[in-house]
């Protein structure tokens, strides 16, 4: 059979100024208009102190939220500013139309002073909630709380502000909480990468607990070995939030950790091959009750450790019982890891739930690889602040997209529920959709589309093969339901 041959006259411009390639920036911008979120960034901005604006210019807020949208796109530069300004067709879809030069956006970015910023990510957390409530997401739900750093690398030494990390790497480090159920980001600091996460720790913590609603449900925390001082679980027990962090394997771990019976050993949840126990450690200075230990360890046969010194599996092993194992006097051995924490319950419930604190790890995931926070373009730190500021909005507006595509999705499976036949149908729960920014902009954001005007109206037309058309109009719809209490 012969293939039908393909057409060599395909003549290509690039001059059809009806079309846009980020259509879902319409959705972007209904949820920024109905939840007032400029504004409210502007209010927040110009209480700490007012943000210097042109007669003709954009405000403080119009400038992180242009930069933000930029970002949404797939922007990681302020040189990808141009593929916005560009796009003539897709300024009455953005909430932002006007967008700025990248060289004015490089000026005025670092004008925004540190305590600007702090306000700017509590007020979009102050959004958030309202958006939680009109979902119909619960209130008085427990709230677990993700406190990590992590490094952004930069080159160059004339990065004001960076410095080398426990690896040699020129970095930028940010010091970050985020609300593990709502998967956004409340609270986050920009340091130097040679400065520690402990003494901002404190500090992080309150604003986050600031920024939850009211009558929402217990708090806890969950910290990795960076946040173990006495001084961190002090603010969290003054506070009244729960904790459990993970401790380094120093000597005096394992001399409580041979203090538990081999037969106190349980299964592991979820993790082949582990087992779980507990006993109780006091810390230095802690003049509270001894909290509980609860000690991880997995079995480690001796031909699979690395003979290399620098891998991390030999780091958990003690040091006797790796010295054995690599001489071959014996055929196992056994990795440790050990949680601190004051919370009740079962030892094996609680060291999962300490486990998938890596879902924070996700949001630094969609920080980096998805809303531009894998570079920091500007020379200053006080831009490079400004720059995650507006990767931060980025990411907690894509946690709100997915929810809402979530939500539409929900509502038309309850609907079938509903329809079903079966006797007592289960209605299933909404839960906040688990959708990575990368994926939320090729479904919903980066979507090609024309854009007509007529009648005082414009009139977006997808394409007819769009798989996912109707969740985007069904989004769009229950977008314009959102109403802002500012």
């Amino acid at each position: 059979m012969n293939a039908t041959p393909r057409s060599n006259n395909v003549q290509v411009r690039a001059d059809e100024e009806s079309l846009t390639g980020h259509a879902g920036l319409l959705l972007e911008s209904e949820l920024v208009g109905r939840m007032g979120v400029i504004g409210r960034l502007d209010a927040a901005i110009n209480g700490v102190r007012p943000f210097k604006q042109r007669r003709r210019g954009l405000s403080g807020g119009e400038l992180l939220m242009s930069v933000a949208e930029m970002i949404l796109i797939g922007g990681d530069h302020l040189a990808h500013l141009e593929e916005l300004r560009q796009d003539k067709a897709g300024a009455k879809l953005r909430s932002v139309a006007h967008v700025p030069a990248p060289t004015t956006a490089g000026e005025l970015l670092p004008c925004f002073t540190q305590e600007q910023c702090r306000a700017v990510v509590a007020a979009l957390a102050v959004v958030g909630n309202e958006f939680d409530r009109q979902m119909g997401l619960t209130v008085g739900a427990p709230v677990t709380l993700d406190m990590d750093p992590t490094d952004t690398q930069v080159y160059g030494r004339r990065k004001q502000g960076a410095a080398c990390n426990s690896s040699g790497e020129l970095s930028y480090a940010s010091h970050a909480v985020t609300w593990a159920e709502r998967r956004r980001v409340l609270a986050v600091d920009l340091a130097s990468g040679s400065e520690s996460a402990k003494p901002r720790a404190p500090r992080l913590l309150r604003r986050a607990l600031k920024t939850l609603p009211p009558g929402h449900g217990p708090v806890c925390s969950r910290m990795d070995t960076e946040f173990y001082t006495r001084e961190v679980l002090e603010t969290h027990r003054q506070l009244g939030v729960g904790f459990a962090v993970a401790v380094p394997r120093y000597e005096v771990m394992h001399e409580a950790r041979r203090h538990i019976g081999p037969r106190a050993w349980k299964p592991a949840l979820d993790m082949n091959g582990a087992e779980v126990a507990e006993t109780t450690y006091r810390p230095g200075g802690w003049k509270h009750e001894p909290l509980r230990l609860i000690v991880r360890r997995v079995r480690v046969e001796s031909d699979q450790i690395s003979r290399d010194p620098r891998s991390r599996r030999r780091r958990t092993i003690p040091k006797g019982q790796l010295k054995l194992a690599l001489r071959g006097y014996i055929d196992h051995t056994y990795s440790y890891s050990f949680i601190l924490t004051d919370q009740v319950g079962n030892a094996a419930e609680i060291e999962r739930w300490h486990r998938q604190r890596a879902h924070i790890e996700e949001r630094f995931k969609d920080l980096k690889l998805g809303c531009g926070m894998e570079h920091a373009p500007m020379g200053s730190l006080a831009g490079n602040r400004a720059w995650q500021t507006a990767t931060v909005i980025a990411t907690n507006l894509v946690s709100m997209l997915s929810a809402t595509a979530a939500k539409v999705n929900h509502e038309n499976l309850l609907e079938l529920v509903s329809a079903s036949v079966e006797p007592g149908p289960r209605r299933p729960p909404f839960r906040v959709a688990r959708h990575n920014a990368e994926f939320v902009r090729r479904w919903l954001v980066n979507v090609p589309a024309r854009v007509l005007h007529g009648g005082r109206q414009v009139h977006l037309r997808l394409a007819r093969g769009m798989l996912w058309a109707q969740t985007f109009m069904a989004t769009y719809q229950r977008l314009r339901l959102l109403t802002s209490t500012a």
